[in-house]
């Protein structure tokens, strides 16, 4: 019984350690700590940084591609279209055709790639690109849509 009384004591006084030893008290950071944050609904996913990219007509092989997001600017007089593309002259925003209706306004962008890239070797890689489409009519209440698929 004396023995149990002994290890139970010892037991007791061992946990109450030195507090600069508790492991779980907070220091500097290592930088493989995990990090997490709620992130915002409204935020681009890889933040601002997109390439701001000016249409430039007369491009080959012109096809429409998909927009991922739109922004509305300067109270519905303009809107900013992001995508994911790829580096020029292969992959060059053409243009942006703009079709109004009483319910939307469909928006679709025309890539394709310089005539001179014939002998050019661009790399794979995506590059999240946005332009400014300034509308003629006001957008007010109606939906944005994207021309190449459809949403």
């Amino acid at each position: 019984m004396a023995a149990a009384l002994l290890v139970a004591l010892m037991l007791l006084f061992s946990a109450c350690g030195d507090p600069e030893s508790n492991p779980g008290a907070s220091g500097p950071a290592s930088p493989d700590d995990p990090v997490s944050s709620t992130p915002d609904p409204n935020e681009s996913p890889t933040g601002g940084g997109a390439q701001l990219v000016e249409p430039q007509p007369g491009q080959v092989d012109v096809r429409p591609i998909p927009w991922t997001r739109a922004k509305v600017l300067d109270d519905g007089a303009a809107v900013k279209l992001f995508w994911w593309s790829g580096v020029e002259p292969c992959n060059v925003l053409d243009r942006v055709e703009v079709e109004y209706t009483d319910e939307a306004v469909t928006m679709t962008l025309f890539e394709g790639h310089t005539e001179t890239d014939e002998d050019v070797a661009c790399i794979e890689i995506a590059v999240k690109k946005a332009t400014i489409v300034e509308l003629d009519e006001p957008l007010g209440d109606r939906e944005i849509v994207d021309g190449a698929d459809g949403r």
